[in-house]
C-alpha cells in the first residue's frame, strides 16, 4: 500500500499561494489602490492571492514612500517630479524561513500611470517563484497542510491477535484438572491451540477522532469494534483512548507514537474481560491528499486484571467453576484519517529595520 500511495500523493500539484498585506502608505488612497491593482494582478498571472499569511508561500510587502534626495551633509529635499514624487517599494518574502527573496522600489508620481506598470512590476519580483509546486518536493512547512489540522476522523480496519495465558486453579479440583496451565493460547491460532472448538472470524473495525491542539501532541478518542471474538462467540465493543505526539521529520510522512487507554465493554454471560487495558503503539501515515493520511497502525494493550471464564471445557472436571486468563492483544490495523481547519504555521519572527 505505501509504495502505490507513496508516489502517487507525492506527484500532486498545488498552486503556490501568495499573501499580500495591507500597503504603508500616508495616503489611504494610494494604499488601497495598490492593495487591490496586486491583489488582482496576482491572481491574473495565476498564483493564489489568500487572505492570511499562515496560508502563504510567499508574502509580497508594499510600501509607499517620498522620494527624497539625500544630501552628503544629511539634509534632504523632494526630487523633482520628473523622477517621480513617490517610491514604491515591493519586498518578497519566503514565509518558511523568512527569507527576504526579492527587494527593489519604483519611482512614479500619480497612481494613474502605474496600470501600465503593475504587472511588469509583479513578474519581476515573481521572476523566480513558480506557479505550481510539486506537494512532497517543496521544503519543510510549505506543505504540511495535510498533517496539521484542528480535527481527523479516522476509519480503519483491523485485525488483534490476541494472547489468553492460563492462570493456574488453585483450591478443590485443581489436581484434577488435566488441561496443561502452562499453555500459551494464541488467537487466531489452530484449533488445537483454542481454549474451545469453535472457529469464528476475528476483525475488527475503529471510528475516531482526534484532536491536534498542539503542533506535537493530539488526543484521539475511538471506538473499536471486535467482530466475533472466539471466546465469547459475539462482540467486544471498546472505547480506547489515545495520548499522541507526532513527530514530522519529512516532508509527505509522520510517526504518531502513543499511549493507549481502553475501556471493554463485554456483555458475554460466561466470559468477563477487566474493564481496563493499558498499552501503546505507533501510527505511520504518508500524505493522502492535503486533506488527510494513510496509516498504519500497530499496538499492544495489556489487560489490568483476569480475564474470567466459565469452566465449560471439561464436563468430568466441572471444577473450578471459574477460569482466569492473563490477557493482551496485539493489534495491526490499516486506514485513512481525514483532516479539517488548518492549524496555523509556527510564528517567526520578522527582522527588525
Amino acid at each position: 500500500m505505501l509504495a502505490a500511495v507513496l508516489p502517487v500523493f507525492a506527484q500532486t500539484r498545488d498552486d503556490i499561494r501568495i499573501y499580500i498585506p495591507p500597503v504603508m502608505s500616508n495616503n489611504p488612497r494610494q494604499a488601497q489602490f495598490f492593495k487591490d491593482n496586486f491583489e488582482m494582478e496576482t491572481m491574473a498571472a495565476g498564483y493564489t492571492v489568500t487572505s492570511d499569511s499562515s496560508e502563504a508561500d510567499y508574502t509580497l510587502r508594499l510600501e509607499v514612500q517620498p522620494n527624497m534626495i539625500l544630501y552628503d551633509d544629511g539634509t534632504t529635499e523632494p526630487a523633482p517630479e520628473e523622477e517621480g514624487l513617490y517610491l514604491l517599494q515591493i519586498n518578497l518574502v519566503r514565509n518558511e524561513d523568512n527569507v527576504e527573496i526579492v527587494s527593489f522600489s519604483f519611482p512614479f508620481t500619480d497612481v494613474a500611470e502605474m496600470y501600465e506598470y503593475n504587472l511588469y512590476l509583479l513578474y519581476e519580483a515573481m521572476a523566480n517563484v513558480p506557479l505550481t509546486k510539486l506537494v512532497g518536493e517543496t521544503g519543510p512547512g510549505l506543505d504540511d497542510r495535510w498533517r496539521n489540522k484542528w480535527i481527523y476522523f479516522r476509519a480503519s480496519l483491523d485485525y488483534p491477535i490476541t494472547f489468553y495465558g492460563l492462570i493456574p486453579p488453585s483450591g478443590y479440583g485443581a489436581a484434577l484438572w488435566d488441561k496443561p496451565i502452562n499453555q500459551w493460547n494464541i488467537l487466531p491460532a489452530p484449533t488445537s491451540y483454542r481454549l474451545d472448538n469453535q472457529i469464528h472470524p476475528w476483525l475488527a473495525a475503529t471510528l475516531g477522532v482526534e484532536f491536534q491542539y498542539l503542533y506535537w501532541m493530539s488526543t484521539e478518542f475511538s471506538f473499536l469494534l471486535r467482530f466475533g471474538d472466539p471466546e465469547s462467540a459475539a462482540f467486544i465493543p471498546t472505547i480506547q483512548i489515545e495520548q499522541k505526539f507526532p513527530i514530522k521529520p519529512a516532508k509527505y510522512w509522520m510517526i504518531e507514537p502513543y499511549a493507549l487507554l481502553a475501556f471493554p465493554l463485554s456483555a458475554a454471560s460466561d466470559f468477563k474481560l477487566p474493564p481496563l487495558a493499558v498499552g501503546g503503539g505507533a501510527q505511520l501515515g504518508v500524505k493522502g491528499g492535503d486533506m488527510g493520511a494513510f496509516f498504519v497502525d500497530v499496538n499492544v494493550m495489556f489487560s489490568i486484571g483476569d480475564v474470567r471464564r466459565t469452566n465449560n471445557i471439561n464436563i468430568n472436571y466441572p471444577n473450578p467453576h471459574e477460569l482466569h486468563y492473563f490477557h493482551m492483544m496485539v493489534g495491526l490495523g490499516i486506514g485513512y484519517k481525514l483532516g479539517f481547519f488548518d492549524r496555523p504555521k509556527k510564528a517567526v519572527p520578522l527582522p527588525s529595520d
